[in-house]
């Protein structure tokens, strides 16, 4: 379990940071395979939370080790976002986003954002499911690729609301521009002070897109377990 925690962190930590510094989604995807191949030799990694969740409601993690591997996923997030804000630093014109974010009501067109994430999220814990737990598909060699490709196409798919579908990124990309201000130290502060306010005020929008995709993983959990109900 150990082993298995320490790539979960590590892995995690590599995604998370991949998705807040990469201009583009396939790096992210691409990498995202190339970790689950890393990790194969241990057991089925996740490096997201709603996956683990989606494991766990299948039947095949512990509820000690679901806790322990989501914990590890969190840290690893909060890492990720200050690594990152120290690499890029913070420039002007996120400060300006961010007193702009201030003005706009938080669920501003959020139906359209919020079904994205759900339904995106429902996809790739279903292939996850499909591929990574299943017996009918155990031993299989293309896990990695099939994870990548689906969280790959889900960025095109939905476009600008392209669906993080997982908690870990939410929770580090939220996290991100007050690191990246607080890293900047003295010189940072008048936007560490926005960026905080920012993310106060944003907090129930990343609070319901964890929901979201908590709820799309539970959801992929029952849909498997009704078609395969023998597979436990």
């Amino acid at each position: 379990m150990r082993n298995k925690l320490l790539l979960e962190a590590v892995g995690t930590f590599f995604l998370c940071a991949a998705s807040l510094m990469s201009a583009g989604a396939l790096p992210v995807a691409a990498l995202f395979a190339a970790l689950l191949y890393m990790g194969a030799p241990v057991g089925v990694m996740q490096y997201n939370p709603a996956l683990s969740l989606a494991g766990r409601l299948r039947g095949r993690t512990g509820t000690h080790a679901f806790a322990a591997t989501v914990g590890v996923q969190v840290v690893a997030a909060l890492a990720a976002a200050v690594v990152a804000g120290a690499m890029i630093g913070h420039d002007a014109e996120r400060t300006k986003e961010a007193v702009d974010a201030l003005g706009a009501p938080v669920f501003e067109g959020y139906a359209a954002a919020g079904a994205a994430e759900l339904l995106g999220t429902f996809l790739l814990a279903l292939v996850f499911l499909l591929v990574g737990s299943s017996r009918l598909t155990a031993g299989n060699s293309y896990f990695g690729l099939a994870l990548g490709l689906t969280a790959f196409a889900l960025q095109g798919v939905f476009g600008d609301l392209g669906p993080a579908g997982n908690p870990a990124t939410a929770l580090a990309s939220a996290l991100f521009g007050t690191c990246a201000a607080l890293c900047e130290g003295l010189e940072g502060t008048k936007a560490f002070v926005t960026e905080t306010v920012c993310l106060a005020k944003l907090a129930p929008r990343v609070a319901a897109d964890v929901a979201l995709q908590f709820l799309g993983a539970a959801l992929a959990a029952w849909f498997f377990r009704h078609l395969f109900p023998e597979d436990r």
